[in-house]
């Protein structure tokens, strides 16, 4: 402890006097400089070297062998309503921006519930899975929607509320353990910016900043390039990483398309607050009031291109 406070071996062959003061006062609760004399440099930038936050690494990348086969998970996955398990199909059939050809693009499909032999993603089998890609474009992690959440939501709120305190809530979706969901945003890979009218759509009406996975692949299939934060809470991480977007390609501005309910108004004003804060030119699409109350209640997976060019492309464009 003696060296460790003073980088200097003690004086004589034990600890004595105020060397022995030294490191009882550290063991008590103490600082060193309390404690009296001088931490070693080493010691003193302690406190300023934080440990670096934690990052996602590719699944290819992964230590665990396990993971890494998980990479190509989507070989496996039912893009087909015919062959899928009715809960599944039933959810495709609900979203139509989750067509066969927007399923293949941005490999998304259902895990079988029989997967033979092939028993990567077991526990998953039968949930929607959407893929993570890192800025460069490399699988960081598969993420599960449980087709059935809104029946199991359903049965769970009708249980009374001792008999609910004793069940756990069912959740949405399922994010891998390891996987650090507040670094990423969907729909960041840079292969994007590569789709005609995309670079255009973005400079002139900023980085579009929706909730879940489906409103940028709605938005996607109209020509709107989106990303979506995964919930209708936005991290510190998240909105750091607009503002580099944004003010790398939109001139520093965002605009911002979350569900018009109450959870999307809740979450959008924080949103709002965080982004300006960092000076963006962070501009507010729709909301339950906004155009007239038109769009109160609707996500932008159903937005349509007529709706777009019309009502919201016109309120937030800027040049």
């Amino acid at each position: 402890m003696h060296g460790w406070l003073t980088g200097t071996r003690p004086t004589g062959d034990k600890v004595k006097g105020e060397e022995f003061k030294r490191v009882r006062s550290v063991l008590l609760g103490d600082s060193p400089s309390s404690a009296g004399g001088t931490a070693p440099d080493s010691v003193a930038k302690t406190s300023e070297q934080q440990t670096p936050p934690a990052r996602n690494i590719p699944l290819a990348q992964s230590e665990n062998e396990k993971a890494r086969e998980l990479t190509t998970l989507d070989e496996k996955f039912l893009r087909d309503v015919a062959h899928m398990p009715p809960s599944g199909a039933s959810y495709v059939r609900r979203h139509p921006c989750l067509t066969v050809a927007a399923m293949e693009k941005w490999r998304i499909g259902v895990l079988p519930q029989d997967g033979g032999t092939d028993k990567r993603g077991w526990s998953l089998r039968g949930q929607i899975l959407y893929p993570i890609l890192s800025e460069e474009g490399k699988l960081l992690a598969w993420v599960a929607r449980d087709p059935q959440f809104e029946t199991k939501e359903q049965a769970f709120n009708a249980l009374a509320p001792a008999e609910r305190a004793k069940e756990k809530k069912p959740a949405k979706h399922r994010f891998p353990v390891d996987f650090h969901r507040g670094q990423e945003l969907f729909g960041q890979h840079s292969s994007r910016l590569l789709e005609p009218g995309f670079r255009e759509t973005i400079a002139q009406c900023g980085i579009i900043v929706v909730e879940g996975f489906n409103d940028v692949l709605g938005l996607d299939a109209i020509g709107v390039p989106a990303v979506g934060i995964m919930s209708n809470k936005v991290t510190e991480q998240q909105v750091a990483k607009i503002e580099r977007f944004a003010k790398g390609l939109a001139g520093g501005k965002v605009t911002l398309l979350f569900d018009a309910d109450d959870a999307g108004d809740d979450g959008v004003k924080e949103a709002l607050w965080l982004l300006m804060q960092r000076g963006l030119d962070a501009r507010l699409a729709w909301s339950r009031t906004m155009h007239g109350g038109k769009f109160a209640g609707r996500q932008p997976e159903n937005l349509t291109a007529e709706e777009w060019e019309k009502a919201i492309r016109p309120a937030v464009i800027r040049q």
